[in-house]
């Protein structure tokens, strides 16, 4: 019974390196608070009265902006700890699969329902990039420079019987830094070739469709009046076929190549946090909120890009994947600091295969069901922009290594990408 009290946690709060109480719901939730985050928490209420008393889009929009990236982080979390506490890799893995991006689905949904399709497409895209390009270099830039790993502080002859004591020390010893972080030369990361190369080959899947989409609908735009209905069905149909691609791939990795697949860096969780019926009310509860937020700053976009003299391609595909990707971001790092870039690999590469394979067809049946014509034309700029980033990560992770220069030169290609649609105008960046 005191190996069970005395038991070290496994698992950390995400983006940190604090690691999570012991298994009760209102210490779990107030782990998920603690973030530093969170204090961007204020903004959502704010951005309600900011639409309530008229202070203007902008306001409104920038307010909603920062309120959705906490919220994100909690909604990441409480997805987590619902796979931990569920003890089943096909069902967690189906979940993450369907709550990881749950924020880009829901401003999504919202976006295309303001008919605003342009900018559906070009977040989706950002999305892709921001965690292709961005997240993944960050790891390997901080991961090929910096070294640390948790101490192993508490052994058998430091255990005490008083748990609030022992977490009182643990709690004081993260917070000074205790983590045995150090700059390292020569450092060279190793990760699994196999789970790099199969997410790889899925995002060519994803760059080959929206490719051929296009250059479909470019070269017979002219021999055809009706070509947009052609380019819709055609898209309808592969958005099923690469939702059924990513479903084998789910079933790949959980089922028939479990092992194969497996890291030996994922034996972080074991013990949730909080329960499971906490994780689905909080997961459902951050949802609506998020809805609600995401409509308020859909509704005030059109103002923004007005007033503010931003391109809508430019907010959709730097400015909002922010707001999903933020907590990612952070796990990511703090796992390639850790020396585990299987899981920074998992997190940012993972998160794309996820969005290209089956958000982007998702956002096409939806639209749809919406009666909008959203489909795979994505225009020539923005595929050969995603169809060379994949391969320019592709010629990074095929060896199944990365240092600190990759990692700079994948931010570099992030920042080229961003100053290029900085100075694009809206009227030169349509897609259809």
């Amino acid at each position: 019974m005191s190996d069970a009290i005395t038991k070290r946690p496994s698992r950390f709060i995400k983006g940190t390196s604090i690691e999570k109480p012991p298994n009760q719901d209102g210490n779990g939730i107030l782990s998920m608070l603690m973030h530093p985050l969170c204090v961007l928490l204020v903004c959502f209420p704010l951005g309600i009265a900011s639409n309530i008393l008229q202070w203007g889009a902008p306001t409104t929009f920038w307010l909603n902006f920062l309120g959705l990236v906490p919220l994100a982080k909690i909604l990441g979390d409480a997805t987590e700890e619902l796979a931990a506490g569920l003890h089943n890799d096909m069902l967690a893995g189906l979940l993450n699969a369907t709550f990881g991006n749950a924020v880009e689905v829901v401003m999504m949904v919202q976006t295309l329902r303001a008919d605003l399709i342009d900018v559906v497409k070009a977040t989706l895209l950002g999305s892709v990039l921001s965690n292709l390009l961005l997240v993944l270099g960050c790891s390997f830039f901080f991961g090929g420079i910096v070294s640390g790993r948790a101490n192993n502080w508490q052994s058998d002859n430091m255990r005490e019987s008083n748990t609030r004591s022992t977490e009182m020390k643990r709690n004081e010893r993260a917070s000074t830094g205790e983590s045995e972080m150090e700059f390292v030369g020569e450092k060279v990361q190793t990760f699994s070739v196999m789970t790099a190369m199969v997410n790889m080959s899925l995002l060519l899947l994803s760059c080959l469709s929206l490719s051929l989409v296009t250059v479909f609908f470019s070269e017979n735009e002219q021999s055809h009046d009706n070509m947009a209905e052609i380019v819709l069905a055609v898209s309808r149909n592969c958005s099923v076929a690469m939702m059924l691609s990513y479903i084998a791939y789910v079933f790949f990795q959980l089922v028939t190549h479990r092992e194969a697949m497996s890291d030996d860096d994922d034996g972080e969780g074991e013990d949730p946090a909080i329960s499971i019926q906490t994780a689905v009310a909080v997961m459902c509860f951050v949802t609506c909120i998020v809805a609600y937020s995401s409509e308020l700053l859909v509704e005030s976009l059109g103002e923004v890009v007005a007033t503010a003299g931003i391109s809508s391609h430019f907010i959709g595909i730097v400015l909002l994947p922010i707001v999903g990707n933020a907590c990612e971001h952070a796990s990511a790092i703090r796992f390639a600091i850790m020396d585990k870039p299987g899981l920074s690999i998992g997190i940012a590469v993972g998160s794309s295969t996820q969005i290209s394979l089956f958000v982007v067809p998702f956002s096409v049946l939806m639209g749809w069901a919406l009666g909008k014509d959203m489909d795979l034309n994505f225009g020539s700029l923005n595929t050969t922009v995603m169809s060379i980033s994949v391969v320019v990560v592709l010629s990074i992770v095929v060896d199944g290594s990365a240092t600190w220069l990759q990692g700079y030169l994948l931010m570099s290609a992030y920042y080229i990408v961003a100053i290029l649609y900085w100075h694009l105008p809206d009227k030169m960046s349509e897609i259809s």
